[in-house]
């Protein structure tokens, strides 16, 4: 699954690859094109951005946006260069002047007005950490709206905090020493600073490694550590599926207790 620095990580990539290209032909199979697709051709590739987990591309008053989700991905050739993947795979393609950009596996392809797709974004989303208009005040307010929740579902809830996926949660968690069982009531509001906190830190972390293309590992220190122990008290790291939400979970158990 795309997490927020991911899906920065690709804007950032496609605005400086694509950028400046005139649109000489659009194809996109998808059930969520609410503009004729023929209104982008001839328009400017006016740049890219990410709100949570969502890639943004505009052009005047369009926008498309992508989520890629597990499978989906990206890619910008060159107008004579072979595609990577088979045809049968694309969702949107796009050719400029100089070059075509390639969108493959994305399970949403959305094509609409600017206006639309950004405010329907701004109202079911929650702060981006990796936004200019990141507030840590409203992430812990919107924490704060489900006191009967386990704090390891709600912060998976885009409408909380937008660009959190699972392996940021594992970290983000760990790293404030709160257990994921432990519903939101029971935290004090020192806790929830921190998780808000650490939610910034560890997401721009993620997105430094990804722009400069390495692998996030160093980063995780639970994360996908079946058999590992523990960096801070050396404890086993214990593994299972969180309910009920079935998502994989790993935690010390001396560091994060109930």
């Amino acid at each position: 699954m795309v997490e927020g620095p991911t899906a920065k990580a690709y804007a950032i990539k496609i605005r400086e690859e694509f950028s400046s290209e005139i649109v000489r032909r659009i194809s996109a199979k998808s059930k969520r094109i609410f503009v004729p697709l023929d209104n982008i051709v001839g328009r400017r590739f006016l740049g890219s951005d990410s709100l949570g987990k969502n890639i943004l591309l505009f052009f005047n008053d369009a926008a498309i946006r992508l989520h890629l989700m597990m499978f989906g991905s990206i890619h910008i050739y060159l107008l004579d260069e072979e595609l990577l993947k088979p045809k049968s795979r694309v969702r949107l393609f796009i050719r400029g002047v100089r070059k075509k950009l390639v969108v493959y596996n994305a399970p949403i392809v959305e094509i609409d007005e600017r206006n639309r797709v950004l405010n329907r974004l701004k109202r079911d989303l929650g702060p981006d950490p990796l936004s200019g208009e990141w507030n840590r005040e409203e992430a812990i307010r919107n924490i704060m709206k489900f006191p009967g929740k386990k704090i390891g579902t709600v912060i998976l809830d885009q409408s909380v905090i937008a660009g959190i996926g699972n392996i940021l949660r594992n970290e983000i968690l760990f790293r404030a020493g709160v257990n994921p069982e432990k519903k939101i009531s029971d935290l004090s509001y020192g806790e929830l600073e921190r998780i808000v906190a650490i939610s910034e830190e560890l997401s721009r972390e993620f997105l430094n490694l990804k722009l400069k293309r390495k692998r996030i590992k160093p980063l995780l220190l639970v994360y996908n550590r079946y058999r590992g122990r523990c960096v801070v008290c050396g404890a086993p790291i214990k593994f299972y599926m969180q309910k009920p939400i079935s998502r994989k979970t790993f935690i010390c158990e001396n560091c994060q207790k109930p």
